[in-house]
């Protein structure tokens, strides 16, 4: 971990968008974590990446083999951690993963898509922010 930058961690749902297209809102704000936060991920989100951007319906967006090199490349530049704390705040039990791996790392933001999450906002002092929320709260940072 980068001791300089705070902790971030993204949801699947923005990962997905980011992929898709490079210059839409959910890439920005990806590339903008990428650059000045600590990205931060656990096994649970990072299966869960992997096995939603297999699927085949996706394939109309991006290639298998471009979804898999940007899910590597995820991986490359994130920062893994082991879990620490389960919760069961959110409606969506499915999405708990993503509150846990923020109360883990002591997270600054969540950039979520979803509004299982953003409902929560903010989350035990966590910002759980939309995509387009994110890059106008750090514009020029």
């Amino acid at each position: 971990m980068n001791s300089d930058k705070s902790n971030i961690v993204i949801d699947t749902g923005t990962l997905i968008s980011a992929s898709f297209r490079i210059e839409s809102i959910p890439s920005k704000a990806y590339f903008k974590a990428l650059r000045e936060f600590n990205v931060c991920i656990s096994e649970e989100t990072l299966t869960e990446l992997k096995t939603v951007m297999q699927r085949e319906k996706f394939n109309k967006y991006l290639s298998l083999e471009n979804r898999i090199s940007f899910i590597e490349l995820y991986q490359e530049q994130s920062t893994l951690y082991e879990v620490k704390e389960s919760v069961f705040d959110c409606r969506d039990p499915n999405d708990n993963k993503f509150l846990e791996l923020a109360l883990t790392v002591q997270a600054e933001i969540i950039i979520s898509s979803d509004e299982d999450l953003f409902i929560l906002n903010p989350y035990r002092n966590i910002a759980i922010l939309k995509p387009a929320e994110f890059l106008n709260l750090y514009i020029d940072s």
